[in-house]
């Protein structure tokens, strides 16, 4: 069977502009066959501890001295693997391996691009996780919880996950929160998101005043706001610029 990756999907993001932006991190990693040979004559299974093996495209069984992976726990699908896991493998029948690499390199820690996504990551606007070193991502991960009412103080933006959890945002990379300045969108109901800019720079069209649920949380000195296609969320602005008339 093929590998399609080492994360399981986002679906989907509010952007916090005017667009619901799809962020794909990419399917499980599929196994080559349920068991192997074993030593004596006994075989291999897929049970917690077990060793493995990814050559190519595949990802199968084998002894411990020709590992490359050693599986952390198996799990019902769709996968809740520990925090360290690097890579997923399905097993069918609705049931997914999580591996941890026995080598030197883990996706799966903090920043690093890959496994499960949790606090210290980063994630791209589309395309996925991004390692942080990179510097190519949208926003960082300060939490993963249940509901968006239960991220942490410093969250920006809430990242609804497949699966119903959601990843919490802080200030940084391109989330834009209160403080930044911006351009102007193209169209009030543009594909593209807000681009923070130098206050200073003739770009900078509005200042963002707030992140509230309804225009009239907008802090005082507001003149205009942008709402996300959701409705769940408005963006407040001051303008900064020649142009200064609201959507």
């Amino acid at each position: 069977m093929n590998t399609y990756g080492l994360r399981s999907q986002i679906a989907g993001i509010t952007a916090g502009v005017v667009i619901v932006l799809v962020i794909g991190l990419g399917a499980v990693v599929a196994a080559s066959r349920e068991t192997a040979p074993g030593t004596a004559g006994e075989p291999l299974t897929w049970t917690e501890g077990a060793c493995v093996r990814r050559t190519g495209t595949r990802v199968g069984l084998v002894l411990c001295e020709r590992a490359t992976g050693r599986v952390v726990a198996v799990v019902d699908s769709p996968p809740r693997c520990p925090a360290d896991t690097d890579e997923f493998v399905s097993l069918g029948s609705g049931r997914t391996a999580c591996v941890r690499s026995v080598g030197e390199r883990h996706p799966g820690d903090p920043g690093n691009g890959g496994g499960v996504l949790r606090a210290g990551d980063c994630v791209a606007v589309r395309g996925g996780e991004r390692p942080c070193a990179d510097g190519d991502w949208y926003g960082q991960v300060i939490g993963v919880v249940e509901s968006a009412r239960r991220c942490s103080l410093g969250t920006v933006e809430a990242l609804p996950l497949k699966g119903g959890d959601v990843a919490c945002l802080g200030k940084g990379g391109r989330v834009v929160a209160a403080g930044d300045c911006v351009e102007q969108p193209e169209l009030p109901t543009s594909s593209r998101l807000l681009v923070k800019v130098p206050c200073a720079s003739d770009r900078a069209w509005a200042k963002v005043t707030g992140r509230v649920e309804s225009p009239s949380q907008c802090a005082e000195g507001s003149d205009h706001y942008l709402r996300s296609l959701r409705g769940t969320e408005v963006i407040c602005l001051s303008g900064v610029g020649a142009t200064r008339d609201g959507p």
